[in-house]
């Protein structure tokens, strides 16, 4: 299988898989979709996006805390969501073969319990039965964040409704989500730096085109979930030059990827000073979160003195 099939076929699979999980009643209540494949959803246009995001909701959180225990749950009701899913098709096409939930990091949990839990599901093809291995997909779990009243909604899917971000909270979550990415931030949590995540801009980009900025209410309730967004992971953020850290960087990291291409830099560009504008003019910034000590931070404290 040439990579343009791969992706073609771990898309489409992965639509099935959100199909399985939507309709089986002990997850719906658990986890709440976000990411580009709700985005999609949401505008009713593509970008392809080959994983589902969720996050826990707060209630599951409380429920069972561990996240040894939580994964095992997943495990064993993703396996039977998927399962069934499976079965129920006319004719069947996929088969599981195997669903491992793993937690990043897998051994140490994250210092301020941030742990990511990796659903990693491998499945046969009837329709590629000459193929050996296909490739593993995965559902990426993220620990739970403060929302605002009207940030979850029903996203209709193929006659199912999917758990989800409402679409303010999507671009409040991206213009977060975004700032993660930037040194600033990777030298404040002690974390290693990584690739800007150009894609958030261009999502942000398609959000504007659906919403323009005079609708007022849209973007007011963006700029509440963005502050609200950072508040959940300590972003601090002093206004449109902490977002254009390195910027010359961004537009090469954006320009290099061909999947962008359909929204140009220079659309970009201006739609992010757009929506900057309106943040500061109706005073998101300045945002600042000092980080609270970690329990183990709080022990050595205490032993110490």
């Amino acid at each position: 299988m040439d990579s343009a099939r791969q992706t073609e076929w771990k898309d489409e699979l992965l639509g099935e898989i959100l199909k399985a999980v939507s309709s089986h009643p002990p997850l719906r209540p658990a986890l709440i979709f976000k990411g580009a494949r709700i985005l999609n959803l949401h505008l009713g246009s593509q970008r392809q996006s080959l994983d589902i995001d969720a996050n826990l909701r707060v209630e599951f959180q409380r429920e069972i805390p561990d996240r040894r225990m939580q994964a095992d749950w997943f495990e064993a009701q993703l396996t039977m969501a998927v399962r069934n899913h499976f079965e129920e098709q006319d004719p069947v096409r996929y088969e599981l073969e195997s669903v491992k939930v793993v937690q990043n990091p897998p051994t140490t949990p994250h210092p301020r319990g941030w742990d990511v839990l990796v659903a990693r599901i491998k499945v046969t093809d009837q329709k590629l039965r000459g193929v050996r291995t296909l490739p593993t997909v995965e559902l990426e779990i993220a620990a739970p964040e403060e929302l605002g009243a009207d940030a979850v909604c029903e996203v209709p899917m193929d006659g199912l409704t999917v758990q989800a971000y409402a679409l303010h909270r999507i671009a409040g979550e991206k213009m977060r989500a975004f700032l993660t990415s930037l040194p600033a931030y990777r030298t404040k949590i002690s974390s290693a730096q990584r690739e800007v995540r150009a894609k958030d801009l261009h999502d942000l980009a398609r959000i504007l085109e659906a919403k323009p900025i005079h609708d007022e209410g849209f973007w007011k309730r963006a700029a509440h979930e963005f502050q609200l967004a950072c508040k959940s992971r300590y972003v601090d953020c002093e206004g449109p030059d902490t977002f254009r850290q390195e910027w010359d960087t961004t537009r090469a990291i954006y320009e290099s990827e061909a999947k962008l291409n359909a929204v140009p830099w220079g659309e970009v560009e201006k739609a992010i000073t757009c929506i900057l504008g309106f943040f500061e003019q109706h005073g998101a910034f300045p945002l600042s979160f000092p980080l609270e000590k970690t329990e183990s931070e709080r022990d050595s404290s205490t032993s110490k003195a």
